[in-house]
């Protein structure tokens, strides 16, 4: 009879205990186009999560209805308010009651019936604090933003610790916040999401979470349908504001993680995919491309020697320039 005890109280958690300690914060702002599928995506999973909580930038169109006709809970925010890192931690005060939480954006749509739990299931390692999902293409993404999620979000899990930020450089904090999850106690403990960057807090908590001994995981049995078809010059203003992330966070600059070659093999297999005889201008495009986050990158690392409004023009997120 003891040795039976023992092997039950050894035995694994199951996946649906895990996932009604859950919270799932979807942040919107207009989002009636991509709300059906996502709210059967949530709608889909066998154990409900503890918590669903939708946090609006005062939506103008049917959100606020179709959301809470779907039984969910809203918190709406004016849209100046909005800041990647502060709203989520806005979310996570609001979700006290909850293990993990688990974070969406309007334009992610989550695979199957299983997509929580297995986003979830990497958390039975106590050191684990950060999980996020496999980000698939659209149906109608091109060659370059499919080559993009492929690069980014292999079929192949992956793990990182302290150990491997001298080592992997970036990618060893590379997550989104688009399709995560994390361990609440241990994303309190740091402090929550840095508020005060342009975008970025996922690596930017990630790398946090790193230096306190956790462990950040990809998990690439939990899918989502997320991708964009960046124009050359909106790839421009994102990696101004990568730059300018990459020098704005103490934490960041202090370790000064390094690229790790990692830009470079990017763009070796983009020149790949979209190479063909009879299609030039797909190449050339590729390089335009490179070339604007290359100039993008520079720019945006120097931003504190330009003026405001500068910043506000070449920004992605223009509201962060604001304040």
């Amino acid at each position: 009879m003891r040795s039976e005890s023992c092997a039950a109280d050894s035995a694994p958690e199951p996946l649906a205990a895990r996932a009604a300690r859950a919270a799932i914060v979807v942040l919107t702002l207009d989002a009636e186009a991509f709300l059906p599928p996502l709210l059967a995506a949530i709608a889909a999973v066998p154990t409900p999560a503890r918590q669903v909580l939708f946090v609006d930038s005062s939506s103008t169109d049917a959100t606020l209805a179709m959301v809470t006709a779907a039984g969910h809970r809203v918190h709406s925010i004016r849209r100046a308010e909005f800041g990647h890192g502060r709203t989520r931690n806005v979310a996570a005060r609001q979700c006290e009651d909850c293990e993990y939480v688990v974070y969406l954006t309007q334009d992610a749509c989550p695979q199957g019936s299983d997509w929580l739990e297995r986003l979830l299931e990497p958390f039975a390692d106590a050191q684990v604090a950060l999980v996020y999902g496999r980000q698939l293409p659209r149906a109608v993404a091109g060659i370059s933003e499919r080559h993009a999620r492929e690069f980014n979000y292999p079929a192949r899990p992956d793990r990182s610790e302290r150990a491997d930020l001298a080592t992997r450089g970036i990618k060893a904090v590379f997550c989104s916040n688009s399709f995560a999850a994390y361990r609440r106690s241990a994303l309190e403990a740091v402090g929550g999401f840095p508020e005060r960057l342009p975008l970025g807090e996922d690596m930017a908590v990630a790398l946090r979470l790193l230096q306190r001994g956790h462990a950040r995981v990809y998990q690439p049995e939990a899918r989502a349908v997320h991708s964009h078809d960046y124009s050359v010059a909106e790839e421009f203003r994102r990696y101004f504001d990568i730059g300018a992330l990459m020098t704005i966070d103490p934490e960041l600059r202090r370790v000064r993680l390094a690229a790790s070659g990692e830009g470079l093999r990017f763009l070796r297999g983009e020149l790949a995919a979209s190479w063909s005889p009879l299609r030039p201008d797909r190449v050339l495009r590729v390089l335009l491309r490179a070339v604007a986050k290359f100039i993008g990158f520079r720019l945006g690392e120097r931003h504190a020697a330009m003026p405001r409004v500068w910043c506000r023009r070449m920004s992605m997120h223009s509201f962060f320039w604001g304040r």
